[in-house]
């Protein structure tokens, strides 16, 4: 590892500490300083951080509006770099314009759902509980409108089927939102499978009720078995 390497590093990881500090989840843009300072590794890169690096390391991968970010994150890290190291040379703000199209969606038929969430139970024969799962997620992406990454952090405490609320914490803007349910997803889902209940954070089962959960099936009806005292004979 050379010295600007090194150096170009512990600045990025110091810039990503400062950027947490200040309350940015900055998760993505964190990925793109380390995948920068991997590049320059590489690409065995001297000082100074130059427009030709950032724009090779923008266009290296990805469509137009992927590389216009890219290059976004890093100017404003050669800002900061720039404090530090002098011949840091400038980033044009707008050296990537951004693709204003938009794809057309695909929207499918009732029918092409209908055989989509199908599909799903026959995902991982041995683990019946994930085609369950990924047939809930589609289903619930279809008639609630919801993001995916939304579905996916959904937890146990923000559903409420009873009263047909979702509750999505942290979405755009960082706000909560509370998302009606629609009747036939909440009959769907109540007479298609039952969570165990969830106290304290927690769901108490039996290793019994567990392993049934696990397979996909009604941990309700399981019981651990019980010991009976067989008599002692007469006589």
């Amino acid at each position: 590892m050379t010295g600007f390497v090194r150096f170009l590093g512990e600045k990025a990881e110091r810039y990503i500490e400062l950027r947490h500090s200040l309350g940015y989840a900055f998760s993505k843009q964190a990925g793109t300083l380390r995948a920068f300072v991997r590049y320059v590794e590489r690409a065995q890169l001297d000082a100074p951080a130059t427009r030709t690096m950032a724009l090779d390391f923008a266009l290296s991968f990805g469509g137009a509006n992927s590389r216009a970010t890219r290059h976004g994150v890093l100017r404003r890290f050669y800002e900061y770099l720039a404090v530090y190291d002098v011949r840091t040379e400038a980033l044009e703000r707008r050296a990537f314009p951004r693709s204003r199209a938009i794809p057309p969606p695909r929207i499918l038929s009732e029918a092409e759902l209908a055989s989509l969430i199908h599909a799903c139970h026959r995902i991982s024969p041995g683990t019946p509980l994930r085609g369950r799962t990924m047939a809930t997620l589609i289903g619930l992406l279809a008639s609630s409108g919801l993001r995916s990454g939304e579905v996916v952090r959904l937890d146990r405490p923000d559903v409420d089927l009873a009263n047909g609320v979702l509750l999505v914490r942290k979405t755009k803007f960082r706000k909560d939102r509370l998302v009606p349910v629609h009747t036939t997803t909440q009959a769907a889902e109540d007479g298609e499978f039952r969570w165990p209940k969830v106290h304290d954070g927690m769901m108490r089962l039996t290793a019994a009720q567990l392993s049934a959960l696990l397979e996909g099936l009604d941990w309700r009806r399981v019981h651990e078995a019980r010991r009976t005292r067989v008599p002692a004979q007469a006589g």
